[in-house]
């Protein structure tokens, strides 16, 4: 932002005046008192002087034909005042002594610092400024700090020092973010800004770089630093951030509760499989061992049955008769059948016994 002036132009001073300088040499060299003229010594005194000043404007001369450009820097000729449009990198250049003087402009990125309440010191490439004091859409008192960084285009550093001037940054940058700024929070109320601060850095940055597209600066970074709300709105958002924080544990609450319905609900039908599962392992348990055991039961009947047909395909007329005379136990029997094939009778016979004891 700085812009330096060639040393021969130092403090708005003209190159010295040759005829100046042999009239205070003339001035310097005592006359007689009795108006004679000067002797010899006095003639090459005066010679000897005069040759050290004409070498001493000699070689301030020439050594004013040349000059250097500091890197970070470009330099612009003024001829005669008039700025040329070329730009001079930095190295040593050539000009023409007192028709030409150099202007060198400082392209390194400059920053603007809007914060607090005072105006500090500025820096080197630095300028510090207080914070931005605006409206909302409801003329609400809203405090805005913010830090602004950009580059001086080199190519056009004639057209910032025939333009602008040194003084750039008053003169243009200041009016322009203070204007894009108040522009911005005039579209919303104080309610909302400190919610939707990422959005309006990003409209800030927007138009800011739109409005300098066109001027001899290109716009590096904004950065939104702080938002200062006014006093009434803060004690609103503070009641409003708690009443979000008491519904979000209420809904945490709610939603924990749910939660253990549903686990509840789960508990519920699992122990119903369960329960369930059991009765049926049990029912089927007891069909398995009914059918085991009708199964037994029916063996053990065939198996019966099987044996009852052997016995009885075992059993003949002769084998009963055997097996009478052999458990008879030598009394007579009273009840005889008689006739044949199954189809006799069966008589009662007298006790034979009895009547042998009469």
């Amino acid at each position: 932002m700085a812009v330096i002036n060639d040393p021969w132009d130092k403090n708005n001073e003209q190159p010295p005046d040759i005829s100046e300088i042999f009239n205070k040499l003339k001035k310097s060299i005592k006359q007689p008192k009795n108006g004679k003229q000067p002797n010899m010594d006095q003639s090459k005194s005066f010679k000897v002087i005069l040759s050290i000043v004409l070498v001493l404007v000699l070689i301030s001369f020439v050594s004013s034909t040349y000059y250097t450009v500091n890197s970070g820097t470009v330099g612009v000729l003024a001829t005669f005042g008039k700025y040329n449009d070329e730009v001079k990198v930095p190295g040593l250049h050539f000009k023409i002594p007192i028709m030409q003087n150099l202007h060198t402009v400082d392209i390194k990125m400059q920053t603007a610092h809007y914060f607090g309440n005072r105006d500090m010191p500025d820096e080197d490439g630095v300028v510090n400024r207080p914070g931005l004091k605006v409206l909302d859409n409801k003329s609400l008192p809203i405090g805005i700090e913010l830090s602004v960084q950009y580059t001086p285009i080199a190519s056009d550093a004639s057209k910032i020092l025939s333009q602008y001037g040194r003084n750039y940054f008053d003169k243009l940058i200041n009016p322009l973010v203070r204007d894009i700024v108040r522009n911005v929070i005039g579209n919303y109320n104080a309610e909302s800004i400190a919610q939707q601060r990422s959005k309006i850095g990003t409209e800030i940055s927007i138009k800011l770089t739109k409005r300098m597209s066109g001027l001899p600066f290109q716009l590096t970074n904004i950065a939104l630093r702080n938002i200062q709300l006014p006093e009434i709105v803060l004690k609103k958002v503070k009641e409003v951030q708690l009443a979000k924080q008491e519904e979000q544990r209420l809904a945490m609450v709610e939603k924990q509760a749910k939660k253990e319905q549903q686990i509840k609900t789960i508990q519920a039908k699992t122990r119903l499989i369960e329960v369930t599962t059991s009765a049926k392992a049990d029912a089927e348990k007891k069909r398995i061992e009914a059918d085991a055991k009708s199964y037994q039961i029916k063996k053990e009947a065939e198996a019966l049955a099987e044996a009852n047909k052997l016995i009885a395909a075992s059993v003949t007329s002769e084998l009963i008769n055997y097996h009478s005379v052999e458990k008879w136990d030598g009394q007579y029997p009273r009840m005889i059948l008689s006739g044949g094939q199954g189809n006799g009778l069966m008589i009662s016979l007298p006790d034979v016994t009895s009547n042998k004891d009469r």
